[in-house]
């Protein structure tokens, strides 16, 4: 029959095996997935396949220890053992009748670390350049006068007051919209912040002539948020351009790689827009003044011409001037007569209306003369009518209607 073991009996059993079976440290790489600080540093390694957790440890860092690796490893980064990057350490297993398996760290390699960082941002940067949006940003067009600017950035941060304050206070009073968007510039939650303010910028788009994210100097670490597959996804797909202001000029992030502009300070972000507008003005000014230029040199060359073409239109204009006073007086002269002619012919126009007037049917009436009409046709001699026709005498007043009782020819 088996042996009976109380638990504390068995884990007394495993540790024994465990420290026999693993007398000496080992080497390990793996990523930190969570770390808590409490004088002893406790941390949750993991080995993955991808995205696929394969491997999973429990770890410490005892307080002696860990003053010293944590200085040296930020001192060699330029970053804290923090969650998401890869370490090498040197460790021994450990294993605690109550407390279990873990990991004791006596040693850490920061070289390691440094490659690793570098090799995450190569990686982030050929997939970016495969997937056709590393440089997506930077072909957009740059505004001639850049004066809407949307800022992603803490509204804490002196990187923000600093750019702010060398904006408002531009030497050519230039005035600028600024509209912030704020978010965490550092820290776990960096990412999916900046990532949220980008997407509330592209809605926005529409209302912004470039998008400055700004953060100011820190160490390295203050930087890693910005090695980020995701921002630098979000940034390409803006339709404005980027400018990068987020360190100083020795730290080049994927963020700095795939912006369309890059200035080392956020105060230099500022003198890179206030410089953009002031090459607009001085282009403007140059312009009006070559204009200028053109438009007076084009008078004077051809001023001669002009009046050298004046006085040979006003030669041309006299001589025309003095052959058409001829013909003036000529058609004057033909006119004169024209009017006399005119003249005499409406007086004999006249007169030939006072004879159609004289002899006017109307007018003949007056004088005591009259028509006879029978059955509407005037009668000029008694043949034309007969016994017992009935006759109609028109007078000047009136008409009287007759009868023929007799008609005597009588020769006139």
């Amino acid at each position: 029959m088996p042996r009976t073991f109380s638990l504390y009996e068995l884990n007394q059993v495993i540790r024994a095996v465990m420290e026999n079976a693993f007398p000496q440290t080992f080497l390990v790489t793996a990523e930190i997935a969570s770390i808590d600080i409490r004088n002893h540093c406790y941390l949750t390694l993991i080995d993955k396949d991808e995205d696929v957790i394969r491997a999973e440890i429990k770890a410490v860092i005892w307080a002696d220890k860990y003053k010293r690796l944590s200085s040296q490893f930020r001192d060699a980064t330029g970053t804290d053992l923090r969650k998401g990057i890869k370490i090498l350490f040197e460790a021994y297993v450990n294993f605690h009748e109550r407390y279990g398996l873990k990991l004791n760290i006596i040693d850490i390699d920061p070289s390691y670390t440094i490659g690793e960082l570098a090799v995450k941002r190569k990686e982030i940067l050929e997939r970016l350049q495969k997937e056709g949006l590393k440089d997506r940003n930077k072909i957009l067009e740059f505004p001639f006068v850049p004066q809407r600017i949307g800022i992603i950035s803490s509204a804490t941060a002196a990187g923000y007051e600093d750019l702010m304050t060398h904006l408002m206070k531009n030497p050519y009073d230039y005035k600028f919209t600024c509209t912030l968007y704020e978010a965490l510039m550092q820290g776990d939650n960096a990412e999916m912040s900046i990532v949220k303010a980008l997407k509330k910028c592209a809605e926005d788009s529409a209302c912004l002539d470039v998008l400055v994210i700004v953060r100011g100097g820190g160490g390295q670490a203050d930087l890693l948020c910005f090695d980020s597959y995701e921002i630098a996804r979000a940034i390409a797909f803006l339709p404005i351009p980027v400018i990068s202001g987020i360190g100083h000029e020795r730290d080049v992030t994927v963020v700095d790689e795939v912006s369309h502009s890059r200035a080392k300070t956020p105060t230099a972000v500022a003198d890179l827009i206030i410089n953009k507008v002031k090459d607009f003005e001085d282009r403007v000014d140059s312009s009006a003044h070559g204009l200028i230029h053109g438009v007076n040199k084009l008078a004077s060359d051809h001023k001669k011409t002009l009046t050298l073409l004046a006085k040979n239109v006003e030669g041309s204009v006299r001589k025309e001037l003095i052959g058409n006073d001829h013909r003036f007086y000529v058609f004057i002269k033909g006119l004169r007569y024209a009017l006399k002619f005119i003249q005499n012919e409406r007086e004999r126009l006249r007169s030939r209306e006072n004879s159609v007037a004289h002899l006017d049917p109307g007018n003949v009436l007056k004088r005591g003369y009259s028509i006879t009409y029978n059955n509407g046709r005037a009668v000029k001699s008694v043949s034309e009518v007969q016994k017992g026709d009935a006759l109609s005498t028109v007078l000047h007043k009136g008409e009287i209607i007759s009868r023929v009782e007799n008609k005597t020819n009588v020769k006139r």
